[in-house]
């Protein structure tokens, strides 16, 4: 009679051996959750910050919630946010009489902290068998990441939006392990959370279609058919059915079958995108995060692996039985315990995602923000890279040891790794508290965070001493706009139809490619016009050529003194002659 085969040493044995195995995956897997948590939750602290943008949303929400329009200005239908989930969640915080800003923290913190166990879970999927420190160490970095904790802040919808997208990437990875892979339900639920990141973000489509696109090569390479399963069919129709909706709803309400940000943007000018902010936006985050490290660790673990398939041919082949000594998350499929991940597979899908994601971002220029905000949702397969390369060189077998945990190497790499990125996280962290602008345009948020909050203070003035149908000309439109509560033309068309769709490109920088023409805001005949003004700290006095040339066109300077704190003290607008706004007379006939 035949023995029978040793367990895999991956795999946990019968009886109490495969219990002592179960609870050390539970407890491993729970205790760098828990410890990435509260990780997060301390690092998440130093940024405190709102952006002006996320004001714009805010102030879509608080019109929801209280006159039922999710518009800008009321009667005006233009779809000015690319987040509608997250506006329907805040005007729900909002009549529940909780403050977006608080409900936008909260939100996005307990969204961060999903990540951090959807990165664990991934990594207990990939690897199948016996649990190690390894698995929480993608979990870990993340929270020691400023890219990853700054966003935390920010009142934008950055963190939701990477939780569910992750979350649809989990479950198609789910279905990847398992066998046999027709489940409906497991499709179904992934379709679903793609379209939640969808109505979340515009790129959770591109995710989806990047995921329907790997299920598909999968099918045909390995089974040799196109036509989709009836849990394809489901997991499909689960995404579409709420897009389609969605899309119908948009196409009807606002007018357009795009937002009216699509329109703004710099189109057609896609290389000089490219050049001007694409290249140097991919170059900071690289350098920032120091990612860029993971190429010679690519490098090194291709060299170890070349050199083992040569002593194979040379005839130095493992047992039949057992899992070969070189399988690596850059082999080739090879043998894997029950229920993990096809390194081939997995590594096919990660690339299929990460590469064409980080094109668009290049593409589209990016950000106008420090700390890679659109990087965010790829920053959890990127800490899932590190671990495993960094995993597959430690345990990496010997002439007297087969593959295996081993503290000695392991614990002071994992220890190194994550004191090196909490290092490089308080140089970023002091390096955006600066209030200025950031090189080459981007902005800190401590230059966020102050423009955002003097503009609130202004804001509150403008509600407290001018008509509510005062009509306001504003360049950042969002917490002016969101404090003052008065009609609001967007003078970089991010909330004018107009602007977006007949404006010319006046420049290159994301979101603000397109202006107001003069014409136009003259016609329009705003009440203020402020996003030509001045803020300092002395009043603003023009020259006589500059005086008379306003007056000709029916406006002239005032300098507004809020108060609050306002540094720098005034800030100084153009005011219609013939109109009293608050403490400003009408001249008529002057």
């Amino acid at each position: 009679m035949a023995r029978a085969a040793p367990p895999h040493p991956s795999s946990p044995a019968s009886g109490s051996t495969g219990s002592s195995a179960a609870e050390a995956t539970c407890w491993w897997a729970v205790g760098g959750a828990l410890l990435a948590t509260v990780a997060l939750w301390l690092h998440a602290r130093w940024y405190t910050f709102v952006t002006d943008d996320a004001y714009i949303t805010f102030r879509y929400s608080w019109n929801l919630a209280t006159h039922g329009q999710p518009v800008f200005n009321l009667g005006e239908r233009v779809e000015g946010y690319t987040n509608f989930l997250w506006m329907l969640l805040l005007a729900l915080g909002l009549r529940l009489g909780v403050a977006p800003e608080l409900v936008a923290r909260v939100l996005a913190t307990l969204a961060a902290t999903a990540v951090l166990g959807l990165v664990v879970a991934l990594s207990r999927l990939y690897r199948g068998g016996r649990a190690t420190p390894w698995d929480a160490l993608g979990a870990l970095w993340l929270a020691s990441a400023a890219h990853f904790a700054a966003w935390c802040g920010g009142g934008l919808e950055t963190q939701l939006f990477s939780a569910l997208a992750l979350g649809g990437i989990v479950l198609y990875a789910a279905e990847l392990a398992a066998r046999p892979r027709d489940q409906p339900r497991r499709a179904v639920a992934g379709g679903l959370l793609f379209a939640l990141a969808t109505l979340t973000r515009p790129e959770g489509a591109l995710l989806w279609g990047l995921t329907s696109l790997h299920r598909l090569a999968c099918n045909l390479r390995e089974e040799g058919r196109l036509r989709p399963s009836r849990a394809e069919w489901s997991g499909a129709l689960a995404f579409l059915l709420p897009c389609a909706a969605f899309f119908v709803w948009r196409w009807r309400y606002y007018g357009y079958p795009l937002p009216n940000t699509f329109y703004v943007k710099a189109q057609g000018q896609t290389l000089v995108m490219l050049r001007q902010w694409g290249w140097p936006y991919l170059r900071d985050f690289f350098g920032e995060t120091k990612l860029w490290c993971l190429a010679p660790l690519l490098l090194a673990l291709l060299a170890l692996r070349w050199r083992v398939v040569v002593a194979r041919r040379a005839g130095q082949r493992a047992r039949a039985d057992e899992r070969p000594a070189t399988t690596s998350c850059c082999a080739a499929r090879s043998a894997t315990p029950g229920g993990a991940l096809a390194p081939s597979r997995w590594w096919s899908y990660w690339a299929l995602l990460v590469v064409p994601y980080v094109g668009y971002i290049a593409m589209v220029g990016g950000d106008f923000m420090t700390l890679g905000r659109f990087f965010v949702p790829l920053l959890p397969l990127f800490a899932l890279l590190g671990q495993e390369l960094l995993r597959e060189l430690c345990d990496r077998p010997t002439a007297s040891q087969a593959r295996g945990w081993r503290p000695a190497r392991a614990l002071p790499v994992i220890a190194g790794v994550l004191a090196l990125s909490a290092w490089n996280s308080v140089g970023l962290a002091r390096q955006s508290r600066a209030p200025s602008y950031y090189r080459w345009g981007l902005d800190t948020p401590g230059y966020l965070e102050k423009f955002a909050a003097d503009r609130m203070i202004i804001g509150r003035w403008l509600r407290a001493h001018l008509p509510a149908d005062a009509l306001l000309a504003a360049g950042g439109a969002g917490s002016i706009a969101y404090a003052s509560r008065l009609p609001v033309l967007d003078a970089f068309g991010l909330n004018d139809a107009w602007i977006a769709h007949h404006a010319p490109i006046s420049g290159t920088r994301p979101g603000h490619a397109k202006a107001a023409p003069l014409d136009y805001v003259l016609e329009r005949r705003a009440d203020l016009i402020c996003h030509l003004g001045h803020h300092q700290d002395l009043p603003y006095r023009p020259d006589a050529a500059e005086e008379q040339a306003w007056r000709a066109r029916g406006y002239h300077w005032i300098c507004l003194d809020p108060g609050s704190g306002l540094r720098p003290r005034y800030y100084c607008c153009l005011k219609r002659l013939d109109r009293e706004l608050g403490p400003f007379p009408a001249e008529l006939g002057s």
